[in-house]
């Protein structure tokens, strides 16, 4: 049944575009003529790459000297339009006589903020920035760029509201927080309107894993609050829309090269242009090769890209085709080792590159009641990925507008990691062990489990700090699939604008979880280690065995899909000439089935004092469960126009998030499924966007609620790795955002965001009541960002220099409801700053572009335990810093495709 939905839908947009095909001509020979001209910004300088366009087939864009030309345009009467990132549009009335040519020259200004650029996410209609009703940030790919971002995820630090977002764990799969409390599942990720997976958030992957920044971006669109709800299916926080680049009417493209130090090495492509008359093409992709700054040892990072789209170009519309293909292994990075929780620092054996990552960690085998299991650890998180995706968009008769995407992928997901759970003494270690693996009395000692001296004997333990790490070596293998469709009906009345829309989708998940518990010592790219106890009068036996202390300590195996039918109906209404209410509901039902094998424990040997090999594992028997849920959205909007420079607005909204298919995994009876239950999201914000001459500024309050919170995750029960399920009390968080470009003088530009804020609980949960108002672990009081660029005026070198500066605010590090009221451990306040510098060389449409990432080495911790710390006296905590001082350099050349 789902292949049919398929073969139906993608038929279906390929039968769409044949109503909107005109009638030939039955009178007349048609008249042409030319438009030409030229694009400069408000200096005289050239603005290459514009889009200029009497309609969707009627359009081009300027080449590098800012020229233009439109041919075979029909005589007569149109409004020609002119639009750039980062510049304000243009439009100008222009009449086309029949062999003729009419020159339309335009010069733009800047809009720094993008106020003025027409935004296509969380909003039923294109519309102006400056008109919407919801809190929005556009970044040019150039912007992004100019960032340097070290993870797919780290470019949001421009966008003001995101209170954690880094790359201290490696590219993807990284901690988003919105506004204090919302975490990556509340966050839809889009490219190109559509949904990279139809839930945000599994467990051991996040949606940011299914995405890659390349030269194949245009641009970024960022919405933010609870009026994105009605935008996608579980999107209570924000939607991040990645645009592709469609082609143009002339080839052109851009190739980049990128190094960096500890071996980075990344080639990026992009090329588009015609395919004959009506036809465009855009396609690309990149490669890149890296140890990692935190080098474990082996290859940590290395595989890429491919995308490419095709669009036919109808008279009332477009019809493209897109298909995207990603395979690439990036290393997980974990907590590493710190003393000295008041001014953390390394512990003996780790500097600013340390890794807790090893080389003793890969392909490893452990028996298992069904045979052998490899534990690929240099695969990392790896994304195995294809997806196929038609779209079709059409201008109907009378103010209808109708579009229409379907998309089917599928992923080979994996998740293997080194996970540290302490860092303790060694003698610290045996003595938490217990009395039945170490009797009173007995001698112990640590041997290196891969190293030997002349004899062949194991190495005795001598790293000099004289820690050990208890760790778990995890190999969780996750394919998923999805098949969906989006559909919009909108309609136009005068100003006026009613929109319905539907949302289908079936997606699958598989989950394979096999966990190892292993012991290594504390050292930049650790060695696994194996403990021998000789207890009083006895014979020397070995606690572990090849390193490991449990062969299989946790195991998961289930299947299982989500069926989701959506609808959506809303409406842009202009009250008055300068204000607009916008109004929506969003309807969704959701349809789960899961099944589960249930486990048991296996003694490999039959001998219940060797632990190492006492395994919980599939028992061939399974649970099957299924949840069907329904649940609402509802967002009202109000944007009051003061002026052309000047915009009020507002916004209420109550938001869903549904629960994952993997809240499902691990449970054991119907009572558990029954405490999946949607998540619920209540917001209000208000703000201004306003733009004077050199400066834009936009600032907005908010208020948001987070209720009916239950959360899964591991826990360290009795010295075993255990899954628990936890009923959380409600959150809350308020505060304000601010997003400001000025430019004091000519070639600096100067821009930054900042959020204050509160996050605390807020009650829900009776038994937790008297801790509401305690403020929420990992959420700052503010963070902000501030760069600024200098292009040195009349250069004809495009010499251009830039810093940037981040900053995060001291956190609070343990749960609200567990931490002391005294002395509570926090993580500090940490900043870095990046710096950069770049110039062209003349007349060969090539840059060079040098950036040092955390210049300062800052050490910044973003998530850890200071006071997780041995049974002794120690204060050696874990901690995730960021990641350390890194050198690239990039050549790009350009060949008309840039949008610099």
């Amino acid at each position: 049944m789902r292949y049919r939905f398929v073969s139906l839908a993608v038929a279906s947009l390929f039968l769409l575009p044949v109503a909107g095909l005109p009638a030939a001509a039955a009178q007349g020979t048609p008249q042409f003529g030319t438009i030409t001209g030229r694009v400069v910004d408000d200096q005289g300088t050239a603005v290459n790459g514009a889009q200029v366009f009497v309609n969707a087939s009627i359009a081009t864009q300027t080449r590098a000297n800012g020229q233009y030309v439109l041919s075979r345009v029909p005589a007569g009467a149109y409004t020609l339009h002119v639009r750039m990132l980062g510049l304000r549009p243009g439009a100008a009335s222009v009449t086309v006589s029949a062999n003729q040519t009419t020159t339309q020259d335009f010069t733009l200004r800047r809009d720094p903020l993008q106020l003025e650029t027409m935004v296509v996410t969380g909003t039923q209609s294109p519309r102006m920035n400056l008109d919407a009703s919801v809190a929005v940030t556009t970044l040019t790919a150039s912007e992004v760029q100019a960032a340097a971002p070290r993870s797919t995820t780290e470019m949001l630090r421009y966008v003001p509201g995101f209170t954690r977002v880094e790359s201290s764990g490696g590219e993807v799969n990284e901690n988003i927080i919105l506004r204090g409390i919302l975490g990556a599942q509340y966050v839809m990720f889009m490219e190109d309107g559509m949904p990279v997976f139809p839930t945000m958030h599994t467990y051991f992957m996040n949606a940011d894993n299914l995405f890659r920044f390349d030269e194949n971006i245009e641009r970024l669109e960022v919405v933010r609050g609870g009026a994105s709800a009605l935008f996608g299916s579980n999107t209570p926080g924000a939607i991040i829309n990645y645009i592709n680049k469609t082609g143009g009417d002339q080839f052109a493209g851009t190739m980049r090269a990128t190094v960096g130090t500890k071996a980075l090495g990344r080639y990026d492509l992009n090329a588009g242009g015609p395919l004959g008359e009506n036809w465009r093409f855009s396609a690309g992709g990149f490669y890149r090769y890296d140890h990692g700054v935190r080098d474990p040892g082996y290859p940590g990072v290395r595989g890429g890209q491919l995308k490419a789209n095709v669009t036919r170009q109808l008279s009332n519309g477009y019809i493209r085709a897109s298909v995207k293909y990603i395979d690439d292994r990036n290393q997980f990075i974990l907590d590493l080792p710190f003393d000295n929780p008041s001014d953390p620092q390394y512990v003996a054996g780790f500097g600013n590159y340390g890794a807790f990552n090893t080389n003793e960690g890969l392909d490893l085998r452990v028996p298992t009641p069904a045979g052998d299991l490899t534990l690929p650890l240099d695969n990392g998180l790896r994304t195995q990925a294809t997806w196929f995706t038609v779209d079709a968009a059409l201008d109907l008769s009378k103010g209808w507008y109708l579009q229409n995407t379907a998309q089917a992928m599928h992923n080979n997901q994996e998740h293997n990691a080194l996970v540290p759970g302490n860092a303790l003494p060694a003698a610290d270690y045996v003595a938490g062990l217990g009395t039945t693996l170490v009797p009173p009395g007995s001698a112990f000692q640590f041997l290196f489990t891969n190293h030997f001296d002349i004899a062949g004997n194991k190495v005795p333990f001598d790293t000099p700090n004289g820690l050990v790490a208890p760790t778990i070596e995890w190999h969780v293998a996750k394919p998923i699939s999805a098949v969906q469709d989006q559909l919009q009906l909108r309609k136009t009345f005068g100003p006026h604008t009613v929109a319905a829309g539907a949302y289908l989708a079936n997606y699958t998940q598989d989950n394979h979880w096999n966990f190892t518990d292993v012991l290594m010592d504390v050292r930049d790219n650790p060695r696994f280690l194996d403990l021998v106890v000789t207890p009083p009068g006895g014979t020397a036996d070995s606690v572990t065995k090849n390193g490991f202390r449990h062969f299989l300590s946790t195991y998961a195996n289930g299947s299982g899909q989500v069926s989701i039918v959506s609808g959506v109906l809303g409406g842009e209404l202009q009250l008055t000439d300068r204000l607009r209410a916008d109004v929506g509901g969003r309807v969704e039902y959701d349809a789960y089935v899961q099944s589960s094998e249930r486990t048991s424990t296996f003694d490999l040997d039959n001998n219940p004092a060797t632990e190492y090999n006492n395994e919980t594992f599939g028992n061939g028997s399974f649970h099957h469960f299924t949840r069907n849920i329904t649940e609402w959205a509802g967002s009202v909007g109000l944007n009051y126009r003061m002026n052309d420079n000047l915009a009020l607005y507002a916004s209420g909204s109550r938001g869903y998030k549904m629960p994952e298919l993997d809240f499902l995994l691990n449970a054991s009876a119907q009572e558990q499924v029954d405490l999946a239950v949607p998540q619920q999201v209540q917001s209000i914000e208000g703000g201004v966007k306003t733009q004077r001459g050199r400066w834009a500024v936009t600032v907005n309050g908010f208020y948001t609620k987070l209720k009916k919170i239950t959360g899964q995750g591991l826990e360290v029960v009795g010295g075993v790795t255990t899954w628990v399920t936890r009923s959380s009390p409600d959150q809350q968080s308020y505060g304000a955002e601010i997003e400001a470009v000025v430019a004091p003088v000519d070639g600096l530009q100067l821009q930054g965001s900042a959020t204050v804020l509160k996050a605390e609980l807020a009650g829900g949960v009776d038994s937790l009541a008297q801790f509401k108002g305690r403020r929420l672990a990992i959420a700052p009081t503010n963070v902000g960002n501030v760069t600024a660029i200098y292009s040195v005026p009349r250069s004809t070198a495009g010499l251009q220099f830039k810093a940037d500066w981040h900053w995060v605010g001291s956190r609070f590090s343990e749960d609200p409801v567990t931490r002391p009221i005294i002395n509570p451990a926090r993580l500090p306040f940490y900043n870095y700053f990046n710096f950069g510098a770049g110039f062209a060389i003349p007349g060969a449409g090539t840059r060079v572009d040098v950036d040092l990432l955390n210049a300062f080495q800052s050490k910044g911790l973003e998530e850890g335990n200071p006071r997780l710390s041995s049974l002794g006296t120690t204060t050696i905590f874990l901690a995730r810093p960021l990641l350390p001082r890194r050198l690239q350099v990039s050549v790009s050349y350009d060949f008309g495709g840039s949008q610099r």
